[in-house]
């Protein structure tokens, strides 16, 4: 009898050999010959998940945005089904472990953070990319304003607070810091940027 082939596994299977070459060689080495080669496949078992690179490269992009935003959402998630801690250190902690699976913090989310960084990048001139990129904002910007709303729903906030407003600042702060971690790891250290993070976030507490 055949040996019968999970078409998804081996389509992630696919998309982890993109990874790879992106980590060790960078996005313009991630041809099919290359990726299929990093695979262990032939040529023409890669052609036969995907028609084309293009098609690759935005499964590929999207299956590394997801993976970001679901370690994030599971500890959204027990964050949203827990009561609020009541003390400052303990709330700033809470929202904080959720908005530390954006951040490149250990091996396997450095290595998530550099290939995301690298669509990101090539989604600024490659139409291909440009809808997988709005979609990975978009899931950023949700989980940071659910973050933001939680924070928001303390008695500990600031009055002042403006949820949008707030949820783009730590945004961009989270981009920052990852981008630091990545291209300065010498110079921005993950304890560097835990501390960071939790210093923000206590910025938006009551004194």
């Amino acid at each position: 009898m055949p040996k019968i082939v999970d078409v998804d596994d081996r389509r992630e299977l696919v998309a982890d050999a993109v990874f790879e070459v992106i980590a060790e060689r960078s996005l313009t080495q991630a041809s099919l010959r290359n990726v299929a080669m990093a695979a262990g496949l032939a040529l023409g078992s890669v052609r036969h998940y995907f028609d084309n690179q293009g098609e690759l490269m935005v499964f590929a992009f999207r299956v590394n945005s997801e993976r970001i935003h679901v370690r994030a959402l599971d500890k959204l998630e027990a964050l949203e089904e827990e009561p609020l801690p009541t003390d400052t250190s303990g709330l700033i902690e809470k929202c904080a472990l959720v908005l530390e699976e954006l951040l490149p913090l250990d091996e396997a989310r450095r290595a998530d953070a550099v290939v995301h960084m690298e669509f990101m990048l090539d989604a600024r001139t490659n139409a291909g990319l440009a809808e997988a990129a709005q979609d990975d904002y978009r899931a950023t910007g949700a989980v940071v304003g659910r973050v933001v709303l939680q924070l928001m729903g303390s008695p500990l906030a600031a009055e002042s607070l403006v949820p949008v407003d707030e949820a783009e600042r730590l945004i961009g702060l989270l981009d920052g810091l990852s981008l630091r971690m990545v291209l300065q790891p010498d110079w921005s250290a993950p304890e560097q940027g835990r501390a960071t993070l939790r210093r923000h976030l206590h910025s938006l507490l009551t004194a």
